[in-house]
């Protein structure tokens, strides 16, 4: 029985330094980002007495842009300060945590020095929505102004961790309203909780609890101490699928290669449009080719570049991405490699290329009395690399990979496939 207010009285994730912590060092490559925009409104250095005037002096809100700095690249909130910040592109909700928020706290004995902070997330300026933080600090005494906590009490407040160790915020834990857009949240709010348990100045938690912190911290330095947020997850880098997308795609004509080698190029300028905003840049990548091992594709801002690997018949098709203002669209592009073999028959041209692979030498046989006019050796990217009359030719220098050998009868141009080791 002794273990059951224990059990009831819930735990979180621990310190920064224990295992099962959810802390995010600023080193993570999960960052793609930080803010970039940032206004601050003070709180008093003392609630309970704010002729003292108010906190943040020589702690100026610039240091909240970039990468965490530490102890000393804070700006400090004061009791209730807040500070409002924006980012190069709108932070966006997918899979796991999208921000994270920096404090500067430090580890005392077994326990921590923490400030901490409510966050609230806006996609207008106007509305803004608070995590549910809650908290399990005791509130019969009030934490001194250099107490300590156990970060395993608290959850959803900023500054749980200490120094270059991110809090993680998810999205998806926000409340749901038709005036927030997860997909484009443009603000991030961080509000010191004041941290003093008398009812007269208490602030509280998502459960009706007084939010209990290190109180009164009477000085510049105090309240919150704002070093960085940075962003997991923006709509630049994670667009999201679009079931009915402003984009209009202007069909790309099926492409056929008949000749071989052959490197085509298409211009993918203008195939997708935005109505709605006719000068906006659509970017373009290639998501998939379902036949990688016969053609070879790739996108160079806007141009499609496909290069055949195979002479067999075969068929490929490509899906490409146009993407802009963090929303995309899919489109397809389908290849046919229309090519047949020269058959070995009585009146028919053929030829024999040995040995396959080669190492040092190749020689080329023709099965007919055709004659050799010429003999031209291609990469895979279509490039002539090697021009002769000779039917034995040394590629002992070459680099190890597939060509293509064309051998020129006159009547007729024959085409092989080889490989150098």
């Amino acid at each position: 029985m002794a273990l059951v207010p224990v059990a009831l009285w819930a735990q979180f994730a621990p310190a920064q330094d224990q295992p099962g912590t959810t802390a995010m060092h600023a080193d993570s490559s999960a960052f793609i980002g930080w803010a970039t925009g940032v206004e601050v409104e003070r709180g008093p250095m003392n609630i309970s007495n704010p002729s003292a005037g108010l906190a943040g002096d020589g702690w100026p809100a610039e240091n909240a842009l970039g990468a965490p700095e530490g102890t000393y690249g804070v700006t400090c909130l004061g009791d209730g300060g807040y500070a409002t910040l924006t980012f190069a592109s709108p932070i966006c909700n997918r899979e796991g945590p999208d921000f994270a928020v920096f404090e500067n706290g430090f580890k005392s004995g077994n326990l921590w020095f923490l400030e901490i902070a409510f966050v609230e997330v806006s996609s207008d300026g106007e509305n803004f929505f608070r995590f549910p933080a809650i908290t399990n600090v005791q509130t019969e005494t009030q934490l001194g102004g250099f107490a300590t906590m156990d970060p395993a009490q608290i959850h959803n407040f900023a500054g749980k961790y200490g120094a270059f160790y991110g809090t993680p915020f998810d999205l998806d834990e926000v409340e749901d309203s038709p005036l927030l857009n997860k997909d484009n949240i443009v603000y991030v709010r961080v509000i010191d909780v004041v941290g003093c348990i008398d009812p007269l100045y208490a602030t509280y938690d998502s459960e009706g609890h007084p939010v209990n912190d290190p109180w009164p911290t009477a000085f510049a330095s105090g309240g919150f101490d704002l070093d960085a947020v940075g962003v997991i997850h923006d709509i630049a880098h994670y667009p999201a699928p679009q079931d009915e997308p402003p984009y209009i795609v202007n069909p790309v004509e099926d492409v056929v290669f008949t000749e071989y080698p052959e490197v085509i190029e298409i211009n993918l300028d203008g195939v997708a449009t935005d109505p709605d905003n006719p000068d906006e840049n659509i970017v373009y990548s290639l998501v998939s080719n379902s036949n990688e091992t016969e053609l070879s594709a790739t996108v160079n801002d806007k141009m499609l570049s496909l290069t055949r690997l195979s002479r067999e018949e075969s068929e490929a098709k490509l899906v490409l991405r146009a993407t802009s203002n963090g929303l995309y669209v899919d489109f397809e592009v389908n290849v046919t490699i229309n090519f047949v073999p020269d058959g070995i028959g009585e009146n028919q041209i053929s030829m024999a290329v040995y040995p396959n692979p080669a190492t040092d030498f190749i020689r080329v046989e023709m099965k007919s009395t055709a004659s050799v006019l010429g003999v031209e050796l291609f990469n895979v990217t279509g490039q002539m690399v090697l021009s002769t009359a000779e039917t034995e030719i040394n590629v002992s220098d070459m680099e190890p990979g597939v060509y293509f050998i064309r051998v020129n009868c006159g009547e007729k141009t024959l085409t092989e496939r080889i490989i150098i080791k």
